[in-house]
């Protein structure tokens, strides 16, 4: 790449980080139920507890009158299962990171809309205690999707209380998927690596988070709750996979300005 457009793309990316007016952070950790289904590894569901932890950034930027929002999301699930007959054991690990940027529109009422683009990588895997020759499988996706948030502030008794809702829905990427029955020997050591990377959209890969949370702000920091719905689905060389999972988060978030002394356009603002 040539000096010229490195400097375009550098530009563009501070633009981008540095003229937020307000930033939004937020750590929070979970725990729930998840189930496991890879028949790669096994015929069988396997069911059992989730583990969550996800780290949110999202701030304004300059572009479109202060009116484009960009929201980065790290997010590590980790769920242990066993078969019905608990004859058998699986661990699913996959950490995923996701860049958006979206259109804030002009708030009514306190309800506020966000509509946008969002690009998602993910790497992980499942692994299964009684195989042998192939116990685990990697599961790895390139995306690009669609998001939206809506969020509402109200009051409980002067108590402010904030209600946020976003929905992820991957559209077009790629995806790394062997054959049934194909090992992971046969791929690296023997050079057998055909038809293992696939265009990925609706017709092989279905995946969708729902993220529900209620902030409560007070003086010296805000509590998160939040509900996080997981579910991912794959149908590719004749191997089905399906991960769900359910889990409930509790954390801190924070707003701060970013540059003081500039005009803060808040995001969920409850008149304008």
């Amino acid at each position: 790449m040539s000096e010229r457009y490195k400097w375009v793309f550098f530009s563009a990316f501070m633009f981008l980080s540095v003229a937020a007016q307000e930033q939004y952070q937020s750590t929070i950790v979970g725990v729930g139920a998840a189930s496991t289904y890879d028949t790669y590894l096994s015929p069988l569901e396997y069911k059992g507890s989730n583990f969550g932890l996800m780290h949110e950034q999202m701030h304004m930027t300059g572009l479109l009158d202060g009116n484009m929002a960009m929201q980065q999301l790290f997010n590590l699930n980790v769920a242990l299962g066993d078969n019905r007959s608990q004859t058998s054991s699986t661990y699913m690990a996959m950490l995923e990171y996701d860049f958006g940027l979206y259109r804030r529109f002009k708030p009514v009422n306190g309800f506020q809309l966000f509509a946008g683009l969002q690009a998602d990588g993910q790497v992980g895997g499942v692994y299964n205690l009684r195989n042998g020759n192939n116990p685990a499988t990697l599961k790895t996706h390139l995306d690009l999707g669609i998001s939206g948030i809506a969020a509402y502030q109200f009051q409980i008794k002067k108590q402010p209380v904030k209600l946020r809702y976003q929905l992820n829905v991957p559209a077009v990427g790629v995806l790394y998927a062997p054959e049934f029955g194909q090992s992971y020997y046969e791929i690296y050591d023997l050079g057998d690596n055909d038809g293992i990377v696939h265009f990925s959209s609706f017709h092989n890969y279905l995946a969708m988070r729902n993220i529900l949370t209620v902030e409560l702000p007070f003086k010296s920091r805000t509590i998160r709750f939040s509900y996080i719905n997981w579910m991912y689905e794959t149908k590719i060389n004749d191997v089905n996979t399906r991960i769900h999972s359910n889990t409930f988060f509790i954390g801190f978030s924070k707003y701060f300005t970013v540059r003081p002394g500039r005009t803060v356009k808040q995001f969920m603002p409850s008149n304008e």
